[in-house]
């Protein structure tokens, strides 16, 4: 049985004859009436019968109708869905951000693809930069919004912007003006994990500046940071774009004359093609990063 003998026979039944049917299909009767030979031949049953004004299926013919319907509708809701699949209508795109910029980016990234790509259904993970590596190479994850440059040769980066960070101390010790590292050496430090990728930043920039910060407490979360600047009342360097958004009270930021910086981009797995809908919200990702980011931030320079 083929694909092509259903269409017939389809066409026969709908059209109510052999006529209206070929011409409708633009194929031959005798065609027609061989393909549906040819199906009696091999079901063992009459499909067709005779009446005044052409042909109606038989009870058997029926059956086969309906299942020859339910087989073409699908294969074409098929080929429909594979078309806006590789178009990047479709599908589904699994996105990673470091927790700096989730609150900087979410908001206007998901409102950008809802307007723009409505049928690509979105995962959204927040992380470190080392485990969203990890998540890339394995599969996990499509994209990511990253600190740069990575640690593995299989994901392939694209540089987007470079931020300065600044000091978050408490306010009453802040002091005015800008600071030097060497200021801040016997406070009590607040830093990321060793997993993240600032740990290692500010820790060389720090022994640049001539001592090793005290660390009290480690945070894997922007979020806990925030938590944690009270209680223990230490100091941090954040990235300075999403410091104005989310300074705790009772606390100041200050510029850094000899603070380091961080570069972030986009990363992907370089041995895995990115799929069309995954191309189109990395597309997304980026032009929100620098037109709604990059375009009103303090201490961020667009690369």
């Amino acid at each position: 049985m083929e694909l092509r003998q259903l269409r017939y026979f389809r066409a026969v039944c709908e059209a109510g004859g052999f006529a209206k049917a070929a011409l409708a299909l633009e194929a031959s009767q005798s065609n027609l009436s061989a393909q549906v030979a040819a199906l009696e031949r091999e079901l063992g049953a009459q499909l067709l019968r005779r009446v005044t004004h052409g042909v109606e299926p038989t009870p058997a013919g029926a059956i086969l109708l309906e299942t020859a319907r339910a087989v073409e509708d699908r294969l074409q809701a098929a080929a429909r869905e594979v078309e806006a699949l590789a178009s990047g209508r479709s599908g589904t795109a699994r996105i990673g951000l470091i927790g700096t910029l989730v609150a900087l980016v979410t908001k206007a990234f998901l409102e950008r693809m809802s307007s723009a790509h409505p049928g690509v259904a979105l995962t959204l993970t927040e992380g470190a930069t080392t485990t969203l590596e990890r998540d890339l190479a394995v599969g996990h994850l499509d994209v990511a919004l990253i600190n740069l440059p990575v640690s593995l040769r299989s994901v392939r980066t694209k540089a987007l912007f470079v931020e300065e960070l600044v000091a978050v101390l408490p306010a009453d010790r802040a002091g005015r003006g800008e600071l030097r590292l060497a200021e801040l050496a016997e406070r009590p430090w607040l830093l990321p994990g060793s997993e993240n990728a600032l740990r290692g930043v500010i820790e060389a920039a720090c022994e640049r500046a001539g001592f090793r910060p005290r660390v009290v407490y480690e945070y894997e979360t922007i979020r806990l940071v925030e938590e944690a600047m009270h209680a223990v009342r230490g100091v941090t360097l954040l990235p300075a774009a999403g410091v104005v958004d989310r300074l705790p009270a009772g606390f100041a930021v200050r510029r850094v004359a000899d603070a380091p910086s961080r570069v972030v981009g986009l990363g992907w797995f370089a041995e895995r093609p990115v799929e069309p809908p995954a191309a189109e919200a990395m597309a997304v990702l980026e032009d929100v990063v620098r037109r709604g980011v990059g375009q009103r931030r303090p201490g961020l320079r667009l690369l």
